[in-house]
């Protein structure tokens, strides 16, 4: 009686050995499709970063990425890529900006700006005698100076995609799939001394977060990819504009918001003007550069080299 206990145990095992591989390679089977499926999809973006891994980043397309100066900001926004361009010809000197937000260029300067958008940028500022950001951004006579700077924008998606649901729900069908077809061939749980097939149906719970802890390589589907190539271009963007006062970012600020939220120039000096900033609506420019550009700065520089943390599957 005691043998036929044992063979039957062996049996049972062997059938369960039998089980848990079969869904375990479906499971595997699914998240090669998964990384599969990613791998094509970001081809062409992965070329990208691997074209610019070994050249500087342009300050412009570097903006085009970040979205804002603040860090969790979503990407590809052309009102921060316009902000910077703007922000970067008055730095060079080859434009001022007053209280009011307006962007003119100095008489008699010639301008010597090879770069294309802001290049493009002089011209229209000097034939329409200037204007505002939200102007360029909204203004069909600016429609050169858009079309330059989307030639910058970098071609990379917003969002990651979604591949952790997927992978998690792969996790749980397999464990409460594998712990079903164990139950019904009355297998039992291996590891337990009590040989009731009727555990399995508390067994497949640790199966499954077991499982569910491979789906952790994914990023959270709406978060933004590469991670290496955005320190990257915070970095970039702080140092080209690490000359910019707090009073610039201030008026790059009114000059990009709309008419009606525009407040009229005020007679006091313009430290005043700074000052007043938290008067207004909340805004994640209401910080002046000490609290924004040197934090970013001391983040950035940190990872200056790229070496920390990696983009996912290494194409960065």
């Amino acid at each position: 009686m005691s043998d036929e206990r044992d063979d039957g145990g062996l049996v049972m095992s062997g059938e369960m050995s039998w089980i848990a591989a079969c869904w375990l390679l479906g499971f595997g089977a699914v998240n090669a499709v998964l990384y599969a499926v990613w791998w094509l999809r970001t081809r062409d973006e992965r070329k990208f970063l691997r074209g610019v891994r070994t050249t500087d980043v342009d300050p412009i397309q570097a903006a085009w990425w970040l979205g804002a100066a603040w860090e969790g900001a979503s990407p590809q926004q052309e009102n921060y890529a316009a902000e910077v361009a703007v922000s970067l010809l008055i730095v060079a000197g080859d434009a001022e900006i007053d209280q009011a937000g307006r962007i003119t260029v100095p008489l008699g300067r010639l301008g010597s700006q090879r770069d294309p958008v802001l290049a493009a940028l002089v011209t229209l500022l000097r034939r329409h005698k200037g204007a505002t950001v939200n102007e360029l951004l909204t203004d069909p006579v600016f429609q050169r100076f858009r079309t330059a700077l989307e030639a910058r924008r970098t071609p990379l998606r917003q969002r990651f995609g979604f591949y952790r649901v997927p992978a998690l729900t792969a996790a749980f069908v397999t464990a409460f799939g594998m712990s079903l077809h164990a139950m019904l061939l009355r297998c039992p749980v291996p590891g337990l001394p009590d040989r009731d097939p009727g555990w399995w149906t508390m067994a497949w719970i640790p199966v499954w977060a077991a499982l569910a802890a491979s789906a952790a390589v994914w990023p959270v589907e709406l978060s933004r990819p590469w991670t290496r190539f955005t320190r990257r271009c915070r970095a970039v963007v702080t140092e080209a504009l690490s000359d910019r006062s707090p009073h610039l970012l201030y008026r790059v600020y009114i000059s990009a918001s709309e008419p009606s939220d525009r407040r009229p120039p005020e007679d006091t000096a313009t430290s005043r003007a700074a000052a007043d900033v938290s008067d207004r609506r909340p805004s994640p420019y209401d910080a002046l550069d000490e609290d924004l550009d040197l934090g970013l700065a001391t983040h950035a520089d940190a990872h200056h080299d790229g070496t920390g943390g990696g983009d996912m599957g290494g194409g960065d």
